[in-house]
């Protein structure tokens, strides 16, 4: 809606996480001299503001989200001629792209989709030689969830402990998560598409406990589920933010795929 909406978007303008994942992805996409790139599950035109920064001045963006709100975000905050707005879901995104891109950047978003006919939609999309690019969260991914073990409980767990100790919170046992996409899947899947997967890596980014309290901030994402209200939601954030020790960084782990149409 579009509440959740425009949070989203203060929150890719106010922290620097969408910025830096997607500089890493336009690094890694061969926009040099590229007429058109598709932003595919574009939301709210955070990846849009820095391919702008990056593609030659003539260059063309098609941004392309399934939720109409987070695209009127999008357009209000960024009302650049050179992008093109289009809701429409990604596995339907080839009939909506009238000519070859040279590019397809998906940032945060394709472990969402149905990633079988989402790639063959970005193949069929691309001109031969095109770059598809995108990264997938780490647990979504099958990748360790750290490194090294933690100094103290996580926001998340110390908002589960909130809720049962103050609010009378029962927690379900968690649904089984779908089979991650791995590195193995992913490569098969793109292959099976028509790619030729170039590389595969898995990088780290470095947040803060602050970027993480925001973005729990928003409707959509504040914990924990169940019968509470969203004012309730955000009492047991800021309790569970005054436990927490707040000069530990919040790492995330990421897969990030770089294939070639």
């Amino acid at each position: 809606d579009d509440l959740n909406a425009e949070l989203y978007a203060r929150f890719t303008r106010d922290y620097p996480f969408y910025a830096d994942t997607s500089h890493d992805l336009a690094e890694r996409a061969s926009l040099p001299g590229a007429h058109l790139t598709v932003d595919l599950c574009g939301g709210t035109g955070a990846t849009a503001a820095v391919l702008l920064e990056i593609l030659p001045p003539a260059a063309r963006i098609i941004s392309i989200d399934a939720a109409g709100a987070m695209q009127a975000a999008g357009q209000r905050a960024l009302p650049d001629p050179r992008i093109s707005w289009i809701t429409a879901r990604a596995e339907d995104a080839a009939r909506h792209i009238r000519e070859p891109a040279d590019a397809v950047v998906c940032n945060s978003a394709i472990w969402k989709t149905a990633t079988p006919a989402v790639f063959a939609e970005v193949n069929q999309a691309l001109r031969p030689g095109g770059r598809f690019v995108f990264n997938i969260g780490g647990s979504f991914a099958g990748l360790p969830a750290r490194t090294k073990p933690r100094p103290g409980p996580s926001l998340n767990e110390l908002i589960t402990a909130v809720a049962i100790e103050q609010y009378g919170y029962k927690p379900s046992p968690d649904p089984r998560p779908p089979a991650p996409l791995t590195a193995g899947l992913v490569r098969a899947q793109l292959s099976a598409a028509g790619f030729t997967v170039l590389h595969t890596e898995t990088v780290t980014h470095a947040g803060t406990l602050e970027e993480k309290r925001a973005w729990l901030s928003i409707p959509a994402f504040a914990r924990p589920p169940g019968p509470f209200t969203y004012e309730q939601r955000m009492e047991i954030l800021e309790r569970a933010y005054a436990r927490a020790d707040t000069s530990q960084p919040v790492t995330t782990t990421w897969l990030v795929v770089t294939a070639e149409a």
